[in-house]
């Protein structure tokens, strides 16, 4: 841009220059003129560039390509010249005044006497409506802005109707210096602007503009006409000439017209839209043929309504595209009118119908009419480009934004072209986000409740309040329930479970219900739980996550119905391992026998059927799996259903359980005793929490999920309430799985563990709830491993992960720490009853003269019957936590095991009567516990022991004063017992009668016969 040319003088008068300059803005030119005639520094005012700048703009020839207008007229100017030349005809007009240019030598100068031989610059029109305007178009330099307006001015002045002009007289002298119509529109635009209020070429703009407009408006009915006759014989190079004309007659009119919704307006824009066959076609569509007479949604009629649509589109807009500017935007206002007039009148009827059938069948049917309408945009930006996509992408992959150029010079933004479908929808989008939240929690409502009432069975109480309810049937029954500590790896186990959970993350979720593969269920006795209409991401699910697939089957694989083998599973009490380990693990032998059916489920004699897990298979067995038929009618193998249509979350365990086939009973024992009362309290412990419920409420608030991506990019403020409700379903998803499933299950184990006893059960080297309480452990790891994955797959894409303030980073955090608190409280319970159990044990299997043999009993420094029963008890119970949690926690549980066994092991000490002979017994005891201490690897308890071992030494001193003095030494155990201490563990030898007077005068220097007097 030239640099203005600044004043000489900062004052003109007692005004600044700037002040002025200001003014002149607002003159008309012929004021601007009479202003320069004041004096020698007003002129140099008027030739301020920053004036005729601001003048320039205003015409816009640049902004709007109006130059070859400018050419034209300019070049028909010089031939007119030339023909006048030729002919020697000398000027005419009326009487002048010629005015030479102002002397430099004062400020005023003085006029310049006429010459007959000298052509005036400019004439004075005596009527008043110019003014002498050579001071100010002194130079004609088109290099500047001055010189720009200069020309233009000069070109534009000659079409100025006159103030006594009609509109056809107007019209006729434009259609002089052109005969093509888009020229003649621009030449008026051109002209419009020249006669605005920002330039006032003349005293008397407004009269004029005022004839022009009417002018334009006669011009702008011709054209129209024109425009129709052509679009009657199907002309289009005649109908884009009429519209490029009448669209600069549409500028002119409206300034601001390219702005907003007021392209709409544009008459001839609406005329030829509303001549498409398409917009009146909505009797020939039923909306409601896309639900079938069973009451299924199936979008086949709506595929072939949109194909319609579309077809239209393409061959409408592709004439659009040819016969109108791309700036009028016609085919975006076309595209808007057949997006909310045809496709809106066609979905509002389907959802509304779908609603009354349930909510269900309203949020997939709204879903799917979503997807089915993105279609429009996909074929709106492929037909800008000329090239039809291939497919139809999600919503979300489409980059907002992203400007595609057309071959006219315009351009339409996807922007833009979402927004006909976001606007189209919008209405139906807050009732959609407040169902799809209510329905979610309808949902895992549903499935918790379900659980619960399977929760009350196992765990041997209804819902009245009943407990110990078990069925006779119980005892005895091989254990059906495939465990993570039947594996010889349960890590690998786990890494199986969560590479299946992975592949069932990445199974499309059917949006659009089709003939062949509907994810809508049919319409039950009862929508409530809304199972059979959230899509087949459950069964899916649920299949992938089969034995059969990531446990190993162990013998015979499952049948074409899904029915296992009883091949299939080992008795935990084999020591077998349910879990295969594939060729991609790298382990393809693992050393596994052969298992036939005869020893199978042969219970070892040293393990009782705790758990009960015959009665939970033998009621889960009839009908766990049958056909069912999705919404096309194709019969699929999925688990049972109640007649109310919901998913029963323990009938449906294909992932966890398998049935027990007529073989089973032939290996039965004879005769099936009911367990007593303090078995049956702890029945089935290790069911209380269950990967398949985990699986549908991750599967729910998947189905969920996968619907509202489908909006995700709407635009503010619907993309932000849209947005909200993804975090929603994943928060309620978290809160209902730790607070009504895994919660409650470690609840349950935990108050069951608390009132184990030891002495009311047969087998002492384990302690069942204890061992079930892992497997619990090892469950939750993995739905936290589950929701971990579903997490990164699903949620990570939509928040910010760092982003600690977050509502869905802070429920996965506190959905963590809850699983942390109920695993340390089930832990605490569960170490309690451990080390009762290790405590009876070592009660139970000592003798009664284990430590006080008599004297000619051979000395055999093997541990003792009770230490070696406990330490095998200990040992089994810490290798089982290995693997299922973190270091940390395993280390504070060896700690508390240390702890606990500690005290144990000195009350049980002082308890005895430890006779020389046994002393040596003693050291062999303490040296096997200190050992298995030690294997455990944590520092600070195996001091403990190490000093605990140095302490039995106590008993195999013989010397009276040498005991003393062993106990007086108080950094023989590093601090870890006093004398006091010490004094009383010697109590507990046999010849204490004998050596006390000893030691006690050794160690205090007294005897209280000889220096203690009572008087």
């Amino acid at each position: 841009m030239l640099q203005a040319s600044k004043p000489a003088s900062r004052f003109i008068g007692r005004l600044p220059a700037d002040l002025h300059l200001l003014i002149l803005t607002y003159l008309s030119i012929p004021d601007v003129a009479r202003y320069a005639r004041v004096s020698r520094a007003a002129q140099r005012v008027t030739s301020d560039e920053r004036l005729w700048e601001t003048r320039w703009t205003d015409l816009a020839v640049d902004r709007l390509r109006l130059g070859d207008v400018l050419d034209a007229l300019e070049s028909e100017k010089t031939s007119n010249e030339r023909g006048t030349r030729g002919n020697n005809s000398a000027p005419t007009g009326p009487a002048t005044i010629p005015v030479a240019s102002l002397d430099d030598d004062d400020d005023f100068g003085d006029f310049e006497s006429a010459s007959a031989n000298q052509a005036p610059q400019l004439l004075l029109d005596l009527t008043g409506d110019t003014a002498p305007l050579n001071h100010v178009f002194k130079t004609q330099s088109t290099t500047t802005f001055r010189g720009k307006y200069i020309r233009a001015h000069m070109l534009l002045i000659p079409l100025l109707p006159s103030l006594d002009s009609s509109a056809h007289t107007i019209l006729a002298s434009i259609t002089s210096t052109t005969s093509s119509l888009s020229a003649q529109g621009r030449t008026l635009h051109l002209l419009t602007r020249f006669l605005s209020p920002a330039i006032k070429p003349v005293s008397s703009w407004d009269t004029r503009l005022a004839l022009l407009k009417t002018a334009l408006d006669r011009f702008d009915a011709g054209l129209l006409t024109a425009f129709d006759m052509a679009d009657t014989e199907e002309d289009e190079e005649r109908m884009a000439e009429a519209a490029a004309a009448s669209w600069q007659v549409w500028l002119c009119l409206h300034p601001n017209g390219t702005k907003g919704g007021m392209r709409d307006e544009w008459e001839m824009g609406r005329t030829w839209a509303e001549k498409r066959e398409v917009l009146y076609e909505q009797g020939k569509w039923d909306p409601l043929a896309n639900i079938t007479k069973d009451k299924r949604l199936d979008f086949t009629a709506m595929d072939t309504f949109m194909s319609r649509v579309l077809a239209a589109l393409q061959e409408d807009g592709a004439m659009a595209m040819r016969v109108f500017p791309p700036e009028a935007g016609v085919l975006l206002a076309y595209a808007e009118r057949l997006a909310g007039e045809v496709v809106g009148e066609y979905i509002s009827p389907l959802l509304s119908e779908t609603r009354n059938l349930g909510t269900p069948f309203f949020l997939s049917a709204t879903a799917a009419c979503f997807r089915e309408a993105w279609r429009v945009v996909d074929g709106l930006l492929g037909l800008v480009v000329s090239v039809k996509p291939a497919n139809t992408p999600a919503p979300s992959e489409t980059r907002r934004n992203s400007r595609i150029k057309s071959s006219r010079g315009g351009f339409i933004t996807t922007e833009e072209a979402e927004d006909v479908i976001f606007k189209m929808f919008e209405p139906h989008m807050d009732d959609y986000l407040d169902d799809e939240l209510d329905e979610l929690k309808r949902t895992l409502e549903s499935i918790c409740k379900q659980w619960d009432t399977s929760l009350a069975r196992i765990t041997g109480s209804d819902s009245t309040g009943n407990s110990d309810v078990v069925g006779p049937h119980l005892h005895g029954q091989p254990p059906t329930q495939a465990r993570f500590l039947d594996s010889q790896n349960p890590a690998l186990a786990k890494r199986n479970v969560l590479a299946s959970f992975t592949d069932v993350l990445l199974l499309p979720v059917t949006i659009v219900p089709r003939a062949v593969g509907a994810g809508v269920g049919a319409l039950g006795t009862n929508v409530g739980s809304g199972l059979n209409a959230m899509g087949t991401g459950v069964v899916q699910g649920i299949s992938m996550l089969n034995p059969q697939r990531w446990m190993g089957t162990g013998g015979e694989s499952a049948d074409s119905s899904g029915v296992a083998t009883e091949a299939g599973y080992k008795s935990f009490a084999n020591d077998g391992s349910l879990f295969e380990i594939g060729e991609d693990e790298g382990n393809e032998d693992t050393g596994q026998t052969e298992v036939t059916e005869e020893t199978q489920y042969t219970l070892d004699d040293d393990v009782d059927d705790e758990a009960g897990w015959g009665e939970i298979v033998s009621e889960r067995a009839p009908g766990s799996v049958s056909p069912i038929k999705g919404t096309d009618g194709v019969v699929c193998t999925s688990t049972s259903r109640p007649a109310d249509g919901s998913i029963n979350p323990v009938a449906a365990k294909p992932a966890a359980t398998k049935v027990i086939s007529k073989h089973a009973s032939r290996v039965a024992p004879p005769t099936q005793l009911e367990p007593p009362d303090h078995v049956q309290k702890f029945a089935a412990l290790d069911l209380l929490l269950s990967l398949d419920v985990s699986l549908e409420l991750i599967h729910a608030s998947r189905d969920a999920l996968k619907r509202l991506e489908t909006f995700s990019s709407y635009p503010r403020p619907i993309g932000t309430r849209v947005r909200e409700t993804l975090e929603d379903v994943f928060c309620e998803m978290l809160s209902t799985l730790s607070t009504r499933h895994i919660a409650r299950g470690f609840g349950v184990a935990t108050d069951r563990m608390m009132v184990y006893k030891p002495a009311e059960h047969q087998e002492t080297t384990s302690v069942a709830p204890l061992l079930q309480f892992f497997e619990l452990v090892h469950v939750g790891d993995t739905i936290q491993s589950m929701v971990q994955v579903f997490f990164d797959k699903e949620m990570a894409p939509f928040i910010d992960k760092t982003d600690f303030l977050n509502a869905v980073v802070r429920e996965k955090k506190r959905f963590e720490n809850s699983l942390d608190d109920c695993v340390a409280a089930g832990l605490n319970a569960g170490t309690q009853a451990l080390m009762n159990q290790v405590e009876h044990i070592i009660l139970t299997r000592t003798k009664l003269r284990e430590y006080y043999p008599t004297e000619d009993t051979p000395l055999d420094l093997k541990p003792t019957q009770g230490c070696t029963e406990a330490i095998a008890c200990l040992e089994s119970h810490c290798k089982l936590l290995r693997g299922s949690t973190s270091r940390e926690v395993l280390e504070v549980f060896y700690q508390e095991v240390g702890i606990r066994l500690l005290a144990i092991l000195q009350k049980h000490i002082k308890r005895q009567i430890i006779s020389l002979n046994g002393g040596f017994q003693v050291i062999a005891d303490l040296n096997a516990y200190h050992a298995f201490i030690a294997s455990l690897k944590v520092p600070a308890i195996t001091a403990e022991f190490e000093h605990l071992k140095m302490l039995g030494h106590v008993f195999i001193v013989a010397d009276a004063k040498d005991l003393a003095q062993i106990v007086r030494d108080v950094t023989r155990y590093g601090g870890a017992y006093r004398p006091e201490d010490v004094y009383e563990f010697i109590q507990r030898r046999s010849d204490w009668k004998r050596i006390e007077k000893t030691v006690d005068k050794t160690m205090y220097n007294l005897s209280f016969k000889e220096d203690c007097v009572i008087s």
